[in-house]
């Protein structure tokens, strides 16, 4: 969540308290996916929406989960649950990444604001390890493209604001690092390769004379480490690449007696298509949360029982090496819990927890406060979409899902355009845009497809309907909000993990490719529904 002026992460934890009020003053009904079948199972995915890279713990008797974020804002999100199935969304350890914050410079920091035709599509915030240690949560992350692996820290309970935001000192790219507080006090980072590397008990720098050396070689592709320690054995997972045959992802562990070896190993999970274990810390290791890659919804989190076998941790009912479809959950919980969907944009000064913006945002170009009740995107201009500013996003959900804003085009000038994508780097859009005074709805696709009718009235209603199993988004208006018109083509969700390494989303978008940035745009509300 957002409040509408530029952060510096001091202040941060001062606005926690205002934004957990603004967010408990909500209470919408919108139909969403859900896990909790209402008889004591759950079916899976959990999440039916692109939540990657799950790093899971325990504390007392909740459950936090943190997940990549890449190139959205604020980042790092973490959720909580009482049940392993139900998850809502309580932090982000950081709001953006901009210059002077732990040694960014402003070249790397201009990626951040889409500045200069730069952006960090397919980078930023990969691969997190979320831990607590000693009254304190720790999350780590690596940046590629900026060269470093950071530590964020929050002391207290867990809750918006707070956190700190520091490169770890005297390490650079440390791959789907896990960090590990082992029971001597030493704490390491265990990452791809597979390497250990101690660090300070602060966890912000890396230990002088301390354990720094690869401990095995796990493969050119050691994705999403875990390590967890249980009967006086190590436990390293990571996902390397299967041989002998197509590309496929395989679940492996390493065990050793000593942090530093020798390793034996197992496959722990093989059944085509569920990768990077987390076996969860939670005072058994009964349980691990894991994903699948799911096409254009992204990468979704799956939950699965840990069956011990030989002292080795098998995914699986009775070691099957497989993911059930439906399950028992591990505990009652609390109720049917999600992640928000629906705003009517009535929190002031504030975006609720599921918005995340497209890189940075311009904190001086979005207001809930000049036309309460309404999200105004203020202009700013733009080659293109995929640099456009302030463009605000929250993610699909399968296996279909739709999304619709009511559009206010009064003050759109030469030039601008607004409206709702389904956004990825293979995106379309529903829009209206001004062309030269006239102002148009124009249905657009990527690939080059274009369909423009006059627009009739300056309220508009736009909707995106999304198909994640046919990989499509059609596109509609209204003129009422009740009866929808088709607009263009059907886009084609095309998906390949590495373009973005995240799934499409529903994004309110406003820019101008002319020389006009007086405009605006005005949406009344965003509503959703799963299906």
């Amino acid at each position: 969540m957002l409040k509408k002026r530029k952060f510096s992460f001091k202040k941060l934890g001062c606005i926690a308290v205002l934004i957990c009020m603004a967010v408990a003053a909500k209470s919408f009904l919108a139909k969403a996916y859900t896990s909790d079948l209402g008889n004591g199972t759950y079916q899976n995915p959990v999440m039916y929406a692109d939540y990657p890279d799950n790093s899971v713990i325990k504390v007392g008797s909740t459950y936090y989960m943190a997940c990549s974020s890449i190139n959205y804002m604020p980042g790092l999100p973490i959720l909580k649950s009482q049940d392993l199935v139900n998850w809502e969304i309580c932090s982000y350890a950081f709001d953006r990444i901009d210059t002077g914050m732990s040694g960014i410079d402003k070249t790397h920091a201009d990626a951040y604001n889409l500045v200069g035709g730069e952006n960090v599509y397919s980078k930023g915030c990969w691969a997190p390890s979320l831990k607590y240690h000693n009254g304190t949560f720790y999350a780590t992350f690596a940046s590629l493209d900026l060269g470093k692996t950071f530590v964020c820290t929050k002391t207290g309970p867990m809750g918006f604001g707070g956190w700190t935001f520091t490169a770890i000192s005297g390490i650079g790219y440390a791959h789907d690092a896990d960090l590990f507080f082992d029971t001597d006090g030493r704490v390491y980072l265990i990452n791809g390769g597979c390497n250990v590397t101690e660090l300070t008990p602060d966890c912000k720098s890396v230990k002088y004379g301390g354990i720094n050396q690869k401990i095995f070689d796990g493969g050119p592709s050691h994705d999403g480490n875990r390590i967890f320690k249980k009967n006086g054995y190590y436990y390293i997972l990571s996902t390397p690449i299967k041989g002998n045959g197509a590309y496929q992802r395989i679940e492996k562990a390493w065990r050793s007696k000593s942090l530093t070896g020798p390793y034996e190993q197992t496959i722990i999970l093989d059944d085509g298509a569920n990768h990077q274990v987390c076996v969860v810390d939670d005072g058994s290791y009964n349980w691990a949360m894991l994903f699948e890659d799911k096409g254009a919804v992204g990468r979704i989190p799956k939950l699965a029982p840990v069956t011990w076998v030989n002292n080795w941790p098998m995914i699986g009912v009775n070691g099957s090496a497989t993911v059930p479809n439906i399950y028992n959950k591990p505990a009652a919980g609390n109720g049917i819990k999600s992640p928000g969907t629906d705003d009517d944009f009535t929190s002031q000064g504030y975006v609720l927890s599921q918005w995340q913006w497209n890189h940075n945002p311009d904190n001086s170009k979005w207001t809930t406060s000049e036309r309460p009740g309404w999200m105004r995107l203020k202009t700013s201009y733009s080659k293109d979409f995929l640099q456009a500013r302030n463009t605000l996003t929250q993610r699909i959900q399968g296996p279909a899902s739709s999304g619709w804003v009511k559009l206010d085009t009064t003050n759109i000038k030469p030039g601008q355009i607004s409206g709702l994508s389904a956004f990825h780097s293979k995106y379309g859009y529903i829009g209206v845009r001004n062309d030269n005074g006239t102002k148009k709805l124009v249905q657009y696709n990527v690939t080059g497809s274009e369909t423009a009718i006059n627009l009739t009235n300056n309220i508009v209603y736009l909707k995106v309907s999304t198909d994640c199993n046919a990989q499509t988004a059609k596109f509609y208006y209204s003129y009422n909000g009740n009866s929808w018109t088709q607009l263009g083509s059907t886009l084609k969700m095309d998906f390949f993990y590495k373009l973005w390494f995240v799934g499409y989303r529903f994004a309110l978008f406003n820019y101008t490719t002319g020389s006009d940035t007086s405009g605006y745009a005005d949406f009344d509300y965003f509503k959703f529904s799963s299906f």
